[in-house]
């Protein structure tokens, strides 16, 4: 029952967002929801499982109990301009897109959607995303994901990069002791984060949204510090 009140009010918070558009954007549709006042920056939601969604005519996605989904009225709130997309394969065209909309431009990604927005960071380059935060780091392959973050070149990623984990998180996929290897793999000098945090809200199954692993009864102090990292790195 949690997880559908939670959903709920996280749609009921969208009705009123200043405004949603949903549109064509490279390949995909892709569905951008602005703040009540000028926003101050930009964020490119990547949510986990198989990273794809149907967005509907009014700009709900179908993944909406995903944790980046689900704090999309924290965001907002904070005065960030959101993307998401049915397909984030690809993110040059709507980096490019939010670009227009406000810089700096953030990759917000969990999970399975840690590997979509590392590759995605590490092959655009300058034309990539001005800062990419990393939640519930998938390290290692599985079925459902055979090319996890771990598998990317993280070298070649010059933006500044947050890891956001969960101690508690219980997920094979994402264990805690996967991180520290995959953050001695960047660049020298690259500017890295990690934020550990701890959640005593297990939930049923371990690698799936509403638990550890998507931050289940954490998500407001856990959006808080990605939003004072992302106003640390050039929102305001």
């Amino acid at each position: 029952m949690r997880r559908y009140l939670l959903a709920l009010t996280a749609l009921i918070a969208l009705l009123g967002a200043g405004s949603t558009t949903v549109e064509p954007v490279g390949r995909t549709r892709v569905a951008i929801v602005l703040p009540d006042a000028a926003p101050i920056g930009s964020v490119i939601l990547i949510p986990g499982g198989t990273t794809l969604q149907k967005i509907s005519a009014d700009g709900e996605g179908s993944n909406g109990g995903n944790f980046v989904m689900r704090i999309r009225p924290e965001l907002l709130a904070a005065g960030f301009a959101i993307a998401y997309l049915e397909d984030p394969t690809n993110l040059g065209p709507i980096v490019a897109r939010m670009r227009t909309v406000k810089r700096p431009v953030f990759l917000l990604s969990t999970s399975n959607g840690t590997g979509v927005a590392a590759a995605n960071a590490a092959s655009l380059g300058a034309q990539g995303p001005d800062g990419v935060v990393l939640t519930s780091t998938v390290t290692q392959s599985t079925r459902q994901n055979a090319h996890p973050a771990s598998s990317v070149d993280v070298r070649k990623i010059t933006a500044p990069v947050l890891f956001v984990h969960n101690m508690n998180d219980g997920c094979f996929a994402s264990p805690p002791r996967g991180i520290a290897p995959l953050m001695a793999r960047f660049a020298n000098g690259a500017d890295v984060t990690r934020i550990d945090v701890t959640s005593p809200v297990t939930g049923n199954d371990p690698c799936e949204p509403y638990s550890a692993h998507g931050y289940l009864g954490i998500e407001d102090a856990v959006t808080a510090q990605i939003v004072a990292w992302m106003r640390a790195h050039g929102a305001s």
